[in-house]
């Protein structure tokens, strides 16, 4: 089984990316799953209060807005909380006995303690930040984007890609600003090498599935080290003769 969560600004094509790999785990054969954060509160405010999306979209995002404020505030981990018993209770038979391998997508990972749960030993979860790079989004200075989660998703856009891995756990940073038939392509290869018993994370490779160009400077790196461990086993080998 493995989970991914994808988490960066609004509109940066996090839903596409997902997507994108939903139907390559599909057409590899997996069974997958979609299982955002919001999908409690979305539950609540679509069943309990009768405000959809398409019939009603300006209510629903407000109530949305302002119900997932309010029980934050009331207990930060109560969304998170409901989502891992969803989950748990919804897919635990699937988890434990399913023939097939599973992929679950979180598509709005956006809050430190929604990061918190899908990093820890319990989930295990692969996490990526997608930055749109050159790609336009739409609505850049919406007034909807002074939302609390927006405003933390445009302080990790500015970080460095490095910072973003080391000091925020991210495993991968996905430049985001690819064609569709790159997109297709990234998926299936992306889906392949997380179910890799051993996957390679030289800077190559990684480079490869956040769709960048390589750092030069880290496989010079990279490299040096490797032609210093041949060096050392030649020399044990040579003492070794003696």
């Amino acid at each position: 089984m493995i989970i991914i969560g994808l988490s960066g600004k609004a509109r940066t094509g996090k839903s596409r990316l997902c997507r994108e790999l939903y139907d390559a785990a599909e057409k590899l054969g997996w069974d997958v799953f979609v299982k955002p954060f919001a999908g409690p509160l979305k539950k609540y405010v679509s069943e309990e209060l009768g405000y959809t999306k398409e019939n009603n979209p300006k209510e629903y995002r407000e109530n949305c807005q302002k119900i997932g404020a309010e029980k934050r505030k009331e207990n930060s981990d109560h969304w998170v909380s409901l989502w891992y018993e969803d989950m748990v209770n919804e897919h635990l038979d699937e988890m434990a006995n399913a023939e097939r391998p599973a992929l679950y997508l979180v598509d709005d990972v956006r809050y430190p303690n929604e990061m918190k749960i899908l990093k820890s030993p319990k989930v295990n979860a692969t996490l990526l930040f997608v930055k749109h790079k050159t790609r336009k989004i739409e609505d850049p200075d919406g007034e909807w984007r002074t939302h609390e989660s927006e405003k933390i998703a445009n302080k990790l856009e500015a970080i460095d890609d490095n910072d973003l891995k080391e000091r925020y756990n991210y495993d991968f940073v996905i430049h985001n600003d690819k064609s569709e038939a790159v997109l297709e392509n990234w998926a299936v290869n992306f889906i392949t090498y997380l179910s890799s018993n051993d996957p390679c994370l030289c800077e190559a490779c990684s480079a490869r599935y956040e769709m960048r160009a390589p750092d030069e400077n880290k496989i010079d790196a990279e490299l040096k080290k490797l032609m210093d461990e041949l060096d050392l086993s030649d020399n044990s080998e040579e003492e070794e003769d003696v």
